[in-house]
């Protein structure tokens, strides 16, 4: 809720071309949230390694996990996302005018 005044809490790129494909979001829309998602991802990476530089962690799979696994996995919980934000917080279908869900910010978690 902290960002739905701003964004519609919307803050992940995936989830914005999710709703340009459903309609959900016009798609000039898609491409300015994506321009301020990745922007602000790397500002608060750079704002926290800046915080943290010199101790800094390596992060990556481990043995015997490799890339392509954690790009998979990556990929399998951003499509539940991007069903999830669909399915709860974007759907007519589930969300009457006047009587939408207030539910969905715990199912996205």
């Amino acid at each position: 809720y902290a960002t739905s005044a701003v964004s519609g809490g919307n803050l992940n790129p995936a989830v914005s071309f999710a709703l340009g494909l459903t309609g959900n979001l016009e798609w000039p829309q898609v491409f300015k949230y994506w321009v301020a998602q990745i922007l602000g991802g790397v500002a608060a990476s750079g704002f926290a390694l800046g915080i943290h530089a010199p101790h800094t962690v390596s992060l990556g799979p481990v043995t015997p996990f490799s890339g392509s696994h954690a790009m998979l996995v990556e990929l399998i919980y951003t499509c539940m996302l991007c069903f999830v934000v669909l399915n709860c917080a974007a759907s007519k279908h589930n969300n009457p005018p006047g009587d939408g869900n207030q539910f969905f910010a715990l199912a996205i978690g």
